[in-house]
């Protein structure tokens, strides 16, 4: 009696599968597809959770008795250009997905109400950033960290040194971004 039971499931199951199939198809039709970042946008993301990053070692350094927030805003100040690009290409690019997959649809869209000031918490570039300071925020915090992390602060902040400096080690420190993780794409790609 047991071997009937266990012997019926599996037509069950398949029967199942091939009722929902036309369902699941649907579902994957009408979800519009993701469009993985290009290469220049996940050096742009390195670039901008280098930056967080740096600014949560500098908060945590401090606790430790090496100040490198002024190495770190030399270094910000130094690379500003470079750093603002980023942020730009990123929350341009993560903009763009929100306005894909956001809650409007057509007869809301319609209505030709004005346009209200994008919120903090539906934003999805402050969401992304939010999520890079929580990832980035915690860690080892050593002397010895804080001092290798202030030697690479202080030679960013040196404007003779080229940006490519500064694409080096945020590929260095950032080799897979969060971006990509956000947005499912596999890191690389």
């Amino acid at each position: 009696m047991i071997l009937r039971r266990t012997s019926r499931w599996p037509g069950r199951a398949a029967a199942l599968a091939l009722a929902l199939a036309p369902a699941a198809v649907e579902a994957a039709a009408a979800a519009p597809a993701v469009t993985c970042p290009d290469q220049t946008t996940v050096q742009a993301a390195r670039l901008v959770e280098f930056q967080t990053m740096m600014m949560g070692v500098a908060v945590r350094c401090r606790h430790v008795g090496v100040p490198i927030s002024e190495h770190l805003e030399g270094m910000n100040a130094a690379r500003r250009t470079t750093f603002t690009e980023a942020s730009d290409r990123v929350a341009t690019y993560l903009r763009s997905l929100n306005t894909r997959f956001g809650p409007a649809t057509a007869p809301q869209a319609a209505q030709a109400k004005p346009a209200a000031k994008v919120s903090r918490r539906v934003d999805p570039y402050d969401r992304y950033l939010t999520m890079i300071g929580n990832q980035y925020g915690g860690g080892i915090t050593t002397l010895q960290r804080c001092k290798a992390f202030d030697a690479i602060a202080l030679s960013l902040a040196d404007k003779t040194n080229t940006d490519r400096l500064l694409t080096m080690v945020s590929s260095s420190l950032v080799q897979a971004t969060l971006l990509e993780a956000i947005v499912n794409c596999p890191a690389g790609k």
